[in-house]
């Protein structure tokens, strides 16, 4: 029986001395070096085939040619060159990754301060109490937990309507009655 094997492998495509270092998906080049530390590159979107080989790896150095050669094929760019749009690349990804994310972490931001304002809200407003003024014959008590204005009513004898159209008791709403808010109830 025969076995089959992939020959698609560096080893068996590539010179002696030749290892693949690099790719560039802008690009889609390969970046090689051989055994004396050239680099090589291949051709837009080819794995392997003809390599060109790329200038010194010096950062500081200039491209050899800028122009298409006469028989239409690109000149070998620098490795200074290769980084450049490697890093230009890598900015403008980032860049554009940060503006996607921008209005997702707007709505989180949003969304936790909704959050820290309806946990973190005082259950009483001592700083803010108002004081109320009762008529001549009327007192002020403080509403306690869980008295509604028909249990304080109750308490005293009246209605909720009588208790309201006392003087002092004009602003209170009693579906917002507050723990430390102030009535105005008779003596």
């Amino acid at each position: 029986m025969v076995r089959w094997t992939d020959m698609d492998s560096d080893a068996e495509r590539l010179p002696d001395g030749f290892e693949r270092t690099g790719y560039d998906a802008d690009t889609q080049t390969y970046t090689f070096r051989d055994a004396n530390g050239n680099l090589y590159e291949s051709e837009p979107g080819n794995r392997y085939g003809e390599l060109q080989r790329v200038d010194s790896c010096s950062a500081d150095t200039e491209p050899a040619h800028s122009t298409i050669r006469p028989d239409g094929r690109v000149p070998p760019r620098s490795f200074a060159e290769i980084l450049g749009e490697r890093d230009n690349a890598v900015k403008k990804d980032n860049r554009e990754a940060v503006r996607m994310m921008l209005p997702f972490a707007l709505l989180v931001l949003v969304f936790l301060m909704l959050v820290f304002k309806l946990l973190y809200r005082p259950e009483t407003d001592h700083g803010d109490r108002q004081v109320v003024d009762c008529a001549q014959g009327s007192h002020e008590i403080q509403i306690a937990h869980g008295d509604t204005c028909w249990e304080v009513a109750q308490r005293l004898g009246l209605g909720v309507k009588e208790l309201l159209g006392l003087h002092g008791n004009e602003l209170i709403d009693c579906d917002a009655l507050r723990i430390g808010q102030g009535i105005c109830v008779p003596m």
